[in-house]
């Protein structure tokens, strides 16, 4: 087994040296999906490494190390250039579809959100099209100073999205105080059946139609899954059972079959 300091050397020399992947994970309208036939409406970028002598590290290892060792946001600015670049390559064959990119609420402190705005003009995408996942919220006093940022990414057309909602401490109460978008629903309520974890994305999808967000259902694995986000009053849906992350050229071809 490969030790934890020399893991995270290989990670930052391979994130240095552009050598993740970057993989596209397809979300779907839950009120059009019908099958694998079926147009995403806007992807997310997930970023993969396969190391040299472990082969496949999975990011639920990977991405703590990047945060603890100080460089997931070189990280997750490699894989917004990696994406913006596949994505702009889609929207130039005549594929209409949104991106959907990570970060952690760290980022929003330095020059992420700069090099976002840059990406954005670049895109030259409609508003909407490129959208911002925070993957966690800080304690209810820090949130406050996120919120100059988000305006400016919002004020751009860039919409901002809350990640994994019920896998942690975040409250709706929290995503009150935030300009958003759209709010995903951690998987771990997305596959329990259970009335309490009714009650909580259904109160989500309640506030959401005040405040104008989308909710998005997380880990969408078997029919029942789909049924119950459906159910809840999801807007949309990704998971296994409606599409697993493809590299790029595959998601042009499932676009170029569905259109």
């Amino acid at each position: 087994m490969t030790s934890t300091p020399l893991l995270t050397h290989d990670l930052r020399s391979a994130v240095a040296g552009r050598r993740l992947e970057v993989v596209y994970q397809p979300i779907f309208a839950l009120d059009d999906w019908a099958s694998s036939a079926s147009a995403p409406s806007a992807v997310e970028a997930l970023s993969r490494w396969k190391h040299a002598a472990m082969g496949d590290v999975s990011p639920t290892r990977f991405i703590p190390l990047a945060q603890r060792a100080g460089f997931l946001e070189d990280l997750d600015r490699l894989v917004l250039a990696v994406a913006s670049a596949q994505f702009t390559r889609w929207r130039r064959s005549g594929h209409e579809i949104g991106l959907s990119v990570n970060a952690s609420p760290t980022h929003f402190a330095g020059d992420y959100v700069s090099a976002v705005l840059e990406r954005a003009e670049a895109l030259a995408a409609p508003p909407g099209a490129l959208t911002v996942e925070i993957i966690e919220l800080p304690p209810p006093q820090l949130i406050p100073d996120m919120e100059g940022a988000l305006v400016r990414l919002r004020d751009a057309g860039v919409a901002v999205s809350v990640d994994d909602f019920g896998a942690g401490d975040t409250t709706i109460g929290m995503l009150d105080i935030l300009p958003i978008d759209e709010v995903k629903i951690d998987r771990s309520l997305t596959q329990r059946a259970d009335a309490a974890a009714d009650d909580i994305v259904r109160s989500v999808v309640e506030r959401a139609r005040a405040g104008g967000w989308r909710v998005v259902a997380e880990g969408i694995e078997t029919a029942a899954d789909l049924q119950r986000a459906r159910d809840r009053g999801c807007h949309r849906g990704q998971g296994f059972l409606l599409g697993r992350p493809l590299p790029g050229d595959g998601v042009a071809r499932m676009l170029a079959r569905t259109e």
